[in-house]
């Protein structure tokens, strides 16, 4: 069975894609105006294509967390266990994560993803306020969101989006996004410019980088 998401594109742009992404997840994108006679067309015409890129898939990319009570993830990259709660908040304590309990999955998912943020967001805020200091340079915004493939992203106002599957990832990769997003409110780009400046900040940033391509792209699957 494949996992098939349709979206509608809000842009101007006129032409239909389709990415198979390493969790297996098949996303679909299209104008507001395709007739869905067309679509369905579209997707006849490249499931041998989909079901060829699904093959090559790596066994070992986690599913999506659905938060279930005893189900495993990583929190700030420790093993940690969710556990259903009858209280109305969250509550994390080392290797345990309680979630408000909920019948149905698709509340429960959102509760559950609301709690990571606002643990993220406890974690970044010192963070980001130290590094802005440090490289002599303004926030303007910070926005956590789910990607499915950025772990962050920083545009020409010097807003900051972060991934919520940062949540995931060991306190040293946190602060070096956090370090990567900051540095580009100074160079939008990645000259050799851009890296001193990262550089300055964590001479062993390529350790990171290594890790976020080597054990990176499973943690980033938790929550797609």
């Amino acid at each position: 069975m494949i996992d098939l998401k349709i979206e509608r594109k809000t842009t101007k742009g006129k032409n239909i894609s389709l990415v198979v992404y390493q969790n297996g997840k098949v996303v679909l994108k299209h104008p507001a105006k395709v007739p869905n006679k067309q679509l369905e067309e579209f997707l006849s015409d490249k499931k041998e294509w989909i079901l060829s890129k699904l093959k090559q898939l790596p066994k070992d990319i986690p599913q999506r967390l659905k938060f279930e009570d005893g189900e495993k993830t990583h929190i700030f990259g420790n093993p940690t266990t969710i556990q259903l709660s009858p209280k109305k908040k969250y509550n994390f304590h080392t290797e345990i994560l309680q979630i408000p309990n909920v019948n149905n999955e698709v509340s429960r998912i959102r509760k559950g993803k609301l709690a990571l943020k606002e643990l993220l967001l406890e974690k970044i805020k010192p963070l980001v306020n130290r590094t802005s200091i440090n490289l002599n340079t303004k926030v303007e915004k910070v926005s956590i969101k789910t990607m499915r493939s950025l772990w962050g992203s920083c545009n020409s106002k010097n807003q900051i989006s972060l991934n919520l599957s940062l949540v995931h990832c060991p306190d040293s990769i946190i602060e070096y996004i956090i370090l990567h997003e900051i540095a580009h409110t100074i160079e939008h780009n990645h000259s050799s410019r851009f890296w001193k400046i990262v550089e300055s900040e964590n001479p062993n940033y390529k350790i990171a980088e290594k890790w976020l391509k080597e054990v990176g792209k499973k943690y980033i699957y938790y929550l797609n």
